[in-house]
């Protein structure tokens, strides 16, 4: 017997061995460096933005976890996918290395095992320490195929150690041409390597076609005029140097500094070949941004400073850098219309993309924006923020929250370049390829893009609901205020005794509902919740309820924070911890018992006010959707809505057939809304503009940089839109809007259009689509994260007392709530009011 014990004991750990590896199977993931990522759920993002590849593999993961799963073909996984990041590694090019020479073998490409080889031999070449006065110059490219005429359609990444610049000299001339003047031209010598001989990058690509994009910006900026200085160079990077810099640096080269479809092309650039090298120095010291070209900031530099922390972003020709100055480690970016953020490659046009979906997230990021996919509830800091403001946040407060949790409003927003294109017309600027994209009945487009989304907000649930009960509401709640709007004296006299005849019951049902949770507050700390949950009775029970996945729903969750709540995780720690005693479940709603807004300080219209309420509410029962006094079940809702609209649907068909009307249709069960927004953007803010687009589930407009926000929208829960002119429709870069929407997992459209008037019908169908995908998305991603869909209100009559943190007060913490809440009960003492939750979890 004992060894059939045994046995069945070492069964049942192998079996338990193997689940658990399936499962950190499923939420790990091994990059090609070789370096495994796993993502749990208290992962700390913000910590990680240093190391871009964290956020593409867990997009990776993501996809890969979907029912249908993730299945890229060749064209999609070498221009889009993790192969992309492969390609980078392995199209490494050594310009300048002590005892090793050139090498273009790796650029031929091969099978994605043979990448993965050699980005790994590459990434440990790259690793090997360096002499003061020896340097390294790496440079790669990545895939990409550029379509129209450019010429200049090139990728260049490179990484050098040990590299000394002497800035004025850097900056002494500057490259020819009109949109070339921006490039510094430097003099001979402001760039200084030692210990190798700098390769001839422009013969390198005469002989090997392959390695055209060596012939670049880049090379002919940082490496045409270098030189070997071998004492010069051992002198500033030896340790100790003053002139020595060993934060990692990365040197941006912006080829359309005021374009923001090249500026995020950039971007997307920087992200990859971080996300690719996996460079150690970054990941453990984060990355200085220097902006090394001549063009005039922008807005735009908004991004690169928050990339550049907790460093200092630099422009260097406005800061230049003391002569001699050696950088132990600098990353060189360029790219221009061939990076992933700007692909014209029509084959890859319905291709998902966990690069870009990883980017997307690293961006919002970067902006302390919620991940609203994630499983790991959202900081306290970005919750506070949120709902207050960030002095709030950098103050430390937290436990904020909406007062009505639940309802999520996404923007469908119309990008106007009509105040633009009027200037370009003006100084006879809009010509060629421009003039094909202006528009003369931007009024109509507006007020027809206004009519879908209030057409389509009408087709709720939740409003039609709202428009069928909120004249009947109102005349009910004027019983509610003071007897005089409730009628007659008769009347009156009726409430008044209906009142007293209810009050001592309801006293006894809530003097045992208090001392019974008092009891089970204690109960729970010394027991457990779940101990205590199933021998409470209906009418004693906090007010806490169990749905159908068996998360417990409390009515006032301290820490609820709407639809951005982790799935369940907060409420059970709650529970744990024993932090809510709640008031009974009898009643409720607004001067049951306690004053009201309308009542008097002395008491004397106390008997009046319940006397009405008492009567407004003789007949009314408890909703079947109502959990406690403050959460509504959505789908219970929804299941009541359909039943009441199938009765009045067979009730009014003889009505309309004979008015002629036509009959309303079922209504949407949504908890997701819209709202336009006219984004006309030229006079906000970026920041701003980002703050709108956060909240955008439709993005709009014709063919222009202003639809590359769409890299910011919450990716897999957004539509673009893009209108593009019978002239325009064949341009190879509408493409780029492409690649982007659906690489990052949005519905996207193109929206065609004759002449110079947009066809508002076919416009305003195509947003209606996008309203219902966003919606959908939307509310998927709500139940996977925190379960069955709710609303919750917090108001004056619905809240959690907060209390001191149990590290702090722990006598408070057991025993004070309970003490709270029968305190309320002695005479002269208002206690929780109906509705009420006290908690016992505390602002930490």
């Amino acid at each position: 017997m004992r060894r059939l014990n045994a046995e069945l004991l070492l069964v049942l750990l192998l079996f338990a061995s193997a689940g658990w590896h399936l499962a950190e199977a499923q939420s790990s993931i091994r990059s090609s460096s070789g370096k495994r990522w796993t993502f749990g759920k208290k992962a700390n993002w913000t910590a990680l933005l240093s190391e871009p590849s964290a956020f593409v593999y867990r997009a990776a993961l993501r996809l890969k976890k979907r029912k249908e799963g993730f299945h890229p073909s060749a064209t999609c996984g070498k221009y889009m996918g993790l192969m992309y990041l492969d390609s980078i590694r392995s199209s490494r090019i050594s310009l300048c290395s002590a005892g090793s020479a050139s090498s273009a073998s790796s650029a031929a490409g091969g099978a994605q095992q043979q990448h993965r080889r050699r980005a790994l031999q590459s990434s440990a070449a790259a690793d090997q320490p360096l002499l003061p006065s020896q340097s390294s110059v790496d440079c790669y490219t990545a895939p990409a195929v550029t379509q129209g005429n450019s010429s200049k359609a090139t990728v260049s990444l490179c990484h050098s150690r040990n590299l000394v610049l002497d800035t004025c000299g850097f900056l002494a001339a500057r490259q020819r041409g009109q949109m070339s003047k921006k490039f510094p031209r430097p003099l001979r010598g402001a760039v200084r390597l030692g210990g190798c001989e700098l390769a001839n990058a422009s013969r390198l690509a005469e002989r090997d076609p392959r390695l055209g994009w060596l012939r670049s910006m880049q090379q002919a900026v940082w490496w045409e005029n270098a030189t070997r200085d071998d004492a010069g160079v051992a002198a500033a990077c030896t340790p100790g140097s003053p002139t020595l810099v060993t934060t990692p640096t990365l040197f941006v080269l912006r080829d359309r500094h005021a374009n923001y479809a090249h500026e995020m092309e950039v971007v997307s650039m920087a992200f990859s070949f971080l996300a690719a090298l996996e460079p150690r120095d970054v990941a453990e010291q984060g990355v200085q941004v220097v902006i090394a070209d001549q063009a005039p900031p922008t807005g735009f530099l908004e991004t690169w400073a928050r990339m550049s922390q907790p460093h200092r972003l630099r422009l260097l020709a406005q800061e230049p850098f003391p002569p001699g100055t050696c950088f132990a480690s600098a990353y060189h970016v360029y790219t221009f219309a061939a990076g992933i953020g700007y692909n014209t490659n029509p084959a890859t046009v319905k291709c998902e993309s966990p690069v870009l979906q990883g980017m997307s997230h690293w961006l919002r990021q970067l902006y302390d924006e919620a991940d609203a996919s994630a499983r790991s509830a959202p900081s306290q800091a970005s919750a506070a923020a949120a709902v207050a403001g960030p002095a709030t946040a950098a103050a430390g407060i937290t436990g904020l929250r909406v007062p009505a949790g639940g309802i999520v409003v996404k923007n469908v927003v119309w990008l106007s370049r009509r105040n633009l294109e009027m200037v370009r017309l003006l100084l006879n600027a809009s010509v060629g390829w421009k003039s094909m994209r202006m528009v003369r009945n931007e009024d109509a487009v507006v007020a027809g893009l206004v009519a879908a989304v209030q057409q389509w907000n009408a087709e709720s649930c939740l409003l039609r609901r709202f428009d069928r009960n909120v004249a009947a509401e109102v005349e009910r709640s004027k019983d509610h205020l003071r007897p005089v709007h409730g009628g007659s004296a008769a009347t009156t006299t009726t409430a008044a005794a209906a009142a007293t005849t209810t009050a001592g019951a309801r006293k006894r049902r809530g003097l045992l509902g208090k001392a019974w949770a008092a009891l089970a507050s204690a109960g729970r700390r010394l027991l457990g919740a779940a101990a205590l949950g199933n021998d409470l009775d209906s009418d004693s029970q906090p007010q806490s309820a169990v749905d159908s996945g068996g998360r417990r729903i409390r009515q006032a969750d301290p820490d609820f924070a709407g639809d951005e709540e982790e799935d369940g995780e907060e409420e059970e720690e709650a529970e744990e911890e024993g932090a809510d005693v709640s008031a009974s479940q009898d009643g409720g709603g607004e001067g049951a018992e306690a004053e009201g807004e309308f009542g008097g300080a002395d008491g004397t219209d106390t008997v009046a006010v319940g006397a009405a309420v008492a009567a407004s509410t003789v007949n009314r029962t408890r909703p079947p959707y109502m959990v406690g006094g403050n959460i509504i079940m959505l789908s219970k809702l929804w299941a009541l809505d359909k039943q009441e609209e199938e009765q009045q649907q067979q009730s009014s068909t003889a009505r309309t057939a004979a008015s002629g009307g036509a009959a309303n249709g079922p209504c949407r069960p949504t908890n997701v809304l819209f709202k336009f927004v006219d984004g006309d953007f030229n006079d906000a803010p970026y920041s701003q503009q980002l703050a709108t687009i956060f909240r955008t589930g439709v993005l709009a407009g014709v063919h222009g940089a202003g639809l590359t926000h769409g890299f910011f929208m919450q990716p897999g829960q957004g539509a673009v839109l893009q209108l593009l002119g019978d002239s325009f429709a064949q341009v190879a870069a509408n493409n780029v809007f492409r690649n982007m929407a659906r690489g990052l997992g949005h519905h996207y459209e193109d929206v065609p259009y004759s002449g110079v008037d947009v066809d508002v019908p076919q416009l305003q169908a195509a947003v209606k689509r996008s309203m219902d995908y966003v919606a959908q998305q939307v509310m998927e991603a709500q139940e996977r994260r925190s379960g069955p869909l709710r609303l919750v209100l917090v108001d004056q009559n619905h809240f959690s007392v907060v209390m001191p943190p149990a590290e702090t007060c722990p006598v408070l913490t057991l025993q004070g709530t309970a003490t709270a809440t029968m305190s309320g009960t002695g005479e002269g003492q208002a206690g929780p009011e109906e509705g009420q939750e006290v908690a016992g979890e505390g602002a930490r």
